[in-house]
């Protein structure tokens, strides 16, 4: 109207043009005020409670919200439910009945997907639906080559699980490198799935990585968890045996062929962090676990979040496959995980058959591009 006016001044016109204008005017300003949104708007349902992931959930265009609200997606959220529904902990004999296990799994589901003040078992190594032989052809198609490589199906990784808060119980034991308080996760995953096939629990931060890992089946029972030559990857943080091959640690590190060594599985160990991004991504209370530890028990209440998890992890990757986990991949980013690393020790009592078949392996690894240079 300004720019019609400063184009056409009013003083211009005769009178009756002017109150058509102007009757045009008190038109498109009502019909604007009624109005409001020149587009169609898309009703969101809004409340103070979780009643709206049922509402979500009804509405196929709104099932990113109902992922967004619970961290999985109403199948999945049916999946689970499934599994636990008719437990004996949700049923009691008093005359005050339980809350819906929907919704208590809701609440749990939403709690283990925030952190910060958005958020006020048994070993899983044989049964976390992986096979060793898929696991080694994944390896043969991303090396180019069959050989010793592909035994190392397994990759292992510590991780930190921030707590909110310094715990009451002995906190300076809970202290990491980064200043903060946390717990020390060390995660045995698959890398063709991202499934977590083995893990540790209960080491406080200042725990160092290799001293964390003992408590893994990788560890405790080898001969169990790997058959033959079979073995897992790791990083300088670890202690080398014919089960686990870390990367070389300085000096050793710095001789050519080494190095190249070290880069290769870097490159195969990359599917480590995707499953770290994965896990923290989607539950996010793992950034910044709310639990007050001032005693044991809560020690065992923490460990508990942490278990359940990892559960759901692999729970979510078994129903919807790998994509499931690469959507909430980005939201723990590599930088993130450096920021969650714990305690990056000189490990020691290095065996002479770890060492041994580090350097079969590297052989092997500097033979096949020798090979596919000449071919070139």
């Amino acid at each position: 109207m300004v720019m019609r006016d400063l184009i056409m001044p009013p003083e211009t016109q005769d009178f009756a043009t002017l109150v058509d204008k102007l009757s045009v005017d008190i038109q498109t300003l009502a019909a604007i005020r009624k109005t409001r949104y020149l587009r169609p708007r898309t009703h969101v349902a809004k409340a103070g409670n979780l009643h709206l992931a049922w509402v979500y959930a009804g509405n196929p265009n709104d099932h990113g919200r109902f992922v967004n609200m619970l961290r999985v997606s109403p199948y999945v959220f049916e999946v689970i439910l499934d599994l636990i529904k008719d437990h004996d902990v949700f049923t009691n004999n008093s005359n005050v009945p339980q809350t819906p296990v929907d919704q208590q799994l809701a609440v749990a589901l939403y709690r283990l997907g925030r952190y910060g003040n958005a958020a006020s078992l048994e070993d899983i190594a044989r049964v976390a639906g992986c096979s060793e032989e898929v696991e080694k052809v994944w390896m043969d198609k991303h090396l180019g080559f069959k050989g010793l490589w592909r035994e190392g199906w397994l990759m292992y990784d510590g991780t930190i699980v921030v707590l909110y808060a310094k715990p009451g119980m002995n906190g300076q034991g809970y202290y990491t490198r980064k200043a903060n308080y946390g717990l020390n996760v060390q995660i045995g995953n698959i890398p063709s799935t991202l499934r977590i096939a083995d893990y540790s629990l209960g080491y406080t931060g200042s725990a160092h990585d290799s001293a964390a890992f003992e408590g893994t089946a990788a560890f405790k029972h080898p001969d169990w968890l790997f058959q033959g030559d079979e073995f897992a990857w790791g990083d300088s943080a670890y202690t080398l045996s014919s089960r686990v091959i870390p990367v070389h640690k300085r000096p050793a590190s710095l001789i050519p062929d080494n190095a190249t060594f070290d880069r290769a599985v870097s490159h195969i160990r990359v599917r480590s962090e995707h499953c770290m991004g994965a896990l923290k991504g989607r539950f996010q209370c793992l950034r910044g676990l709310r639990v007050n530890i001032n005693s044991n028990e809560d020690h065992w209440e923490a460990l508990r979040w942490v278990t359940v998890a990892i559960i759901l992890h692999n729970l979510v990757i078994y129903v919807e496959g790998e994509v499931s986990a690469a959507h909430f991949a980005p939201a723990h980013t590599r930088h993130d995980e450096e920021e969650d690393r714990g305690d990056r020790d000189e490990p020691g009592g290095e065996d002479a058959n770890g060492e041994a078949k580090r350097r079969r392996l590297t052989q092997e690894l500097l033979a096949h591009r020798a090979q596919r240079n000449n071919n070139q």
